[in-house]
């Protein structure tokens, strides 16, 4: 802001604080604009990096960045088969153990796929058991014991986002199953439709 200088008085302290004062001001308007390009800079940054990160998960998962679609669309069950053969390590169901069986503790191997990066968002979509069967034969209401989680990545149009699909899993905690040898012990939503066995990908990506 320019200064009249018929408003400064005529004092030496008087102006000496007043010029002290303006380069303070404008000393902390310069810092508060430096501060404000380098946010600029970081986030173009974060922008570009996601752009490249998008990239690399889109040649993953569809190839050659030269491939087409209508070779997609001619052989699908060909190019599904070899996107699951490069996203995922080992393609072996995880072990299932009988909830009331006793189990030796032991270390295992981390194995499967690699999560999705943090970052995209995520939908959580729930698959519940209708309430009818959420109460056991013996006429005790049927626990919640736990849940089982799979991720499918969602391809929209300039957007990635990534559905958490959560299944919850019920036991009788009373007769822990034994009412009604026909029905599982541990009762679970069926899995969501999939474009193919093990797939990562939504029906309709």
């Amino acid at each position: 802001m320019s200064l009249d200088p018929n408003s400064l008085p005529d004092d030496v302290e008087k102006l000496k604080r007043i010029i002290i004062f303006q380069n303070i001001k404008l000393t902390d308007q310069k810092q508060k604009e430096a501060e404000y390009q380098e946010e600029i800079r970081l986030q173009k940054l974060k922008e570009s990096e996601h752009l490249d990160q998008i990239e690399r998960l889109k040649i993953q998962l569809f190839g050659r960045k030269t491939e087409k679609w209508s070779q997609i669309e001619k052989d699908q069950g060909v190019l599904f088969n070899e996107i699951e053969s490069s996203l995922q390590e080992d393609s072996s169901e995880p072990e299932e153990i009988s909830l009331f069986t006793p189990v030796k503790n032991h270390t295992r191997k981390k194995t499967g796929r690699k999560p999705f990066p943090e970052y995209f968002p995520r939908i959580t979509m729930l698959h519940d058991i209708p309430e009818a069967e959420k109460t056991c034969s013996c006429g005790h209401t049927l626990s919640r014991i736990g849940e089982e989680k799979s991720e499918k990545l969602d391809i929209i149009p300039a957007k990635i986002q990534v559905e958490v699909h959560v299944r919850p899993k019920y036991a009788c905690k009373k007769c822990e199953g034994t009412s009604d040898e026909s029905l599982p012990v541990v009762r679970i939503a069926p899995v969501p439709n999939q474009i193919a066995e093990k797939s990562m990908l939504l029906p309709d990506s």
